[in-house]
């Protein structure tokens, strides 16, 4: 009788071990097939405006076409769901509501709003417990500071890009997961190439006002650092931006921008009046007030000290603008506050490499970049250093690349 009794808490035992696998199974399952984030389109530069402005309405449309119709998007059959970040008490914009709107009308579907900017765990933890969306695909459009983080929280930790691009609204970043355990399996960063601009396109009969000169070598140790847990990474950059034409009109609420992929210098707190009282910048202004120099240098503790290891140099006049950035980084000694400005997203490329990258140069309310992107070439390899260590290795240079003008609309 006795045996009879343990066998039934045996049995018993094992069923509910058996519910409980299968309940963690369908837990783990209930992730979508896929998540696709985007940023909100183009916004007003006057940041008190909390709508699109009309290229973002126009990119807004584009959009719609572009989830139905693009097969890219469309492995798992259209959206099941389109997500976009609300105003919070902090931030009021609905641009995000605005970016998806086009494409929810077009296939009779409501806009999820329920997080709010800044709610990634709150948004990443809902999809994770609901089964709604198994094997379907997801639409999240956030803000560009929450993009990186959400790709973080669905598991894409290897990612070295720090900032998102102020200026960047022409990407979709794929995240699929695996069927059997709801994992991350692959990121993917693909380009919309849905306006004028966008990556990848390409650009005809515009007026050559400048020239960039861009090299970059990277290095990692195929293996980690003992005491770090990280590989060892060393990475060297040079962009050299100018353009001819007069630069004599500036004045303490002047902007001078310089960026190429993922790196950016400028942007709005970034003024000559607030760069006079920054303690990294010096500038440097001429008697007559009708030309300048600035140099900014990027520091980080390496040893208890304070250490330089990158500047960025402008300097303008009646003639030209001429922009320099130049970084010579060993992430072992120091941890930079900065984006290798071009990545190779994602995965180990062999051989020859080439592609584009954004590239923006701008002082004040003159604005210049290349619509159809930078374009370089290089070669990836993996190669044994002295010890015998694998190295893997990329050596990256443009072709010269155009700046073009780029007129000034308040509004745009």
């Amino acid at each position: 009788m006795r045996q009879v009794n343990i066998s039934g808490k045996l049995v018993f035992c094992i069923i509910v071990s058996m519910i409980c696998l299968l309940g963690s199974e369908t837990l783990l399952r209930a992730m979508p097939a896929q998540v696709m984030i985007i940023r909100h389109a183009e916004k007003f530069e006057d940041r008190q405006k909390i709508h699109l402005n009309p290229r973002g309405q126009t990119r807004a449309m584009a959009l719609s076409q572009f989830f139905q119709s693009d097969p890219r998007v469309l492995e798992h059959g259209v959206v099941a769901a389109i997500i976009a970040q609300k105003p919070s008490d902090n931030k009021k914009s609905v641009r995000c509501e605005e970016t998806v709107e086009p494409l929810a009308q077009a296939l009779g579907k409501s806009v999820i709003n329920r997080f709010a900017y800044g709610e990634v765990r709150e948004l990443v933890e809902w999809l994770r417990n609901s089964n709604d969306w198994d094997s379907k695909s997801v639409l999240v459009c956030a803000q560009h500071t929450d993009i990186l983080p959400l790709a973080k929280a669905f598991g894409a930790n290897d990612i070295r890009q720090s900032v998102w691009p102020h200026e960047t609204y022409d990407r979709v970043w794929v995240l699929d997961f695996s069927p059997s355990d709801g994992k991350l399996a692959s990121l993917r960063d693909i380009p919309q190439s849905l306006l004028f601009g966008d990556s990848f396109q390409t650009a005809s009969g515009q007026i050559q006002s400048g020239v960039v000169q861009f090299d970059q070598s990277y290095s990692e140790s195929l293996g980690t650092n003992l005491e770090s847990g990280k590989p060892s990474t060393t990475w060297k950059c040079r962009i050299v931006a100018q353009v001819a034409g007069d630069f004599s009109e500036f004045d303490d609420g002047t902007v001078p921008m310089l960026r190429l992929g993922g790196f950016t210098f400028g942007y709005y707190g970034t003024s000559l009046g607030k760069l006079k009282k920054n303690p990294d910048a010096e500038i440097s202004i001429d008697q007559d007030g009708k030309a300048g120099s600035l140099r900014y240098s990027y520091k980080a503790k390496s040893d208890g000290v304070d250490t330089k290891y990158a500047h960025v140099t402008f300097s303008w006049s009646r003639d030209r603008l001429l922009a320099e950035f130049q970084a010579d980084i060993d992430e072992n000694r120091i941890d930079p506050d900065l984006n290798l400005p071009v990545e190779l997203h994602f995965e180990k490329v062999d051989g020859n490499v080439s592609g584009v990258a954004n590239c923006y140069l701008a002082f004040g309310r003159q604005r210049f970049y290349v619509p159809a992107g930078l374009s370089y070439t290089g070669v990836a390899s993996r190669l044994k250093d002295a010890s015998g260590k694998q190295v893997y290795t990329v050596s990256l240079k443009n072709d010269d690349g155009v700046l073009v003008r780029k007129l000034y609309l308040p509004e745009l």
